[in-house]
């Protein structure tokens, strides 16, 4: 089919709009990774552009044999993994639940959909967590108070409404219990929107910082965008071993600015090399819902 000058112009200003965003996205990610693997005379000169000037994998070596970046890369593995599965359980059986009729389900639909525009601020929240609670210094003040997530309830209950009613009655018919139509018949048929959420929530949790801040004090409880924190913004020296202060003072090895790029890169990346595999889910659960019929 011939295109017009119309469509033509349209699809070259689009290739070239979307030149621009991919370049943006690129070009940054490309400058962080060139100083992190440059000479540190080349780093401290500021002559490093997109491409690296010298080699030197120093850095890397030297954060990857710190006993603080292991133990945060560990909790934040630990963290991600159980919030993500919890908050995914709680949050399916909430919207399984919703999308039933009982009793005085219209104010208690209004009970949860406030939460999304007000919630109790800053202070009283602290208060809750560690003097009600007291969950300070305790992995679940992380994530617990984001468990519940009404917006994710809303999707994943309109979904669940789409699902043909017809299949559960018929298992009902068939003597399944309320837990077996929601784990064979209806979390199969939402499984699409059930990743995409799930990605999301890992991904939240994976990049949490400010909680840490907050309710723990100890080194060893350290998620790895607090650690990437106190390298960035803090003096990197401090968070590691007398061995190693002679291997950052050492202009041959690595400068600060090779450490602090370094960490960029390898908090990054994990949850980076993940995101590929899980993107056909990810697509499928934003479309879900969006072509009726």
């Amino acid at each position: 089919m011939k295109r017009n000058r119309g469509e033509f112009a349209f699809q070259a200003v689009d290739a070239f709009f979307m030149t621009v965003v991919v370049l943006l996205v690129i070009l940054p990610f490309m400058h962080i990774a060139s100083i992190s693997v440059s000479s540190s005379k080349a780093v401290s000169s500021l002559s490093v552009g997109i491409f690296p000037k010298g080699f030197n994998l120093s850095a890397y070596i030297e954060i990857l044999k710190q006993g603080i970046f292991i133990r945060s890369l560990a909790n934040t593995v630990l963290i991600t993994v159980l919030a993500t599965v919890l908050s995914l359980t709680v949050n399916v059986m909430a919207a399984y639940g919703f999308s039933k009729e009982f009793y005085a389900k219209k104010p208690v639909t209004y009970a949860f959909v406030i939460t999304m525009y007000f919630s109790g601020g800053l202070v009283p929240s602290y208060i809750l967590i560690t003097k009600w609670l007291h969950l300070n210094n305790s992995y679940l003040a992380f994530f617990l108070p984001s468990l519940v997530n009404v917006f994710y309830i809303i999707i994943i209950r309109s979904q669940i409404e789409a699902v043909p009613a017809s299949l559960s009655e018929a298992a009902i018919i068939d003597g399944a219990s309320e837990y077996q139509v929601l784990l064979h018949i209806t979390i199969p048929a939402i499984s699409a929107t059930i990743a995409a959420i799930g990605m999301f929530t890992a991904l939240a949790m994976w990049n949490i910082w400010y909680p840490v801040m907050l309710y723990s004090n100890k080194r060893e409880m350290w998620t790895l965008q607090y650690f990437l924190r106190a390298v960035v913004f803090e003096k990197y020296i401090e968070y590691m071993p007398n061995s190693s202060v002679s291997a950052v003072s050492d202009a041959e090895s690595a400068s600060p600015m090779n450490f602090q790029n370094a960490a960029i890169i390898l908090v990054a990346l994990p949850i980076v090399s993940i995101y590929p595999f899980v993107q056909k889910y990810f697509v499928k659960g934003i479309l879900a819902g969006s072509v009726k019929g």
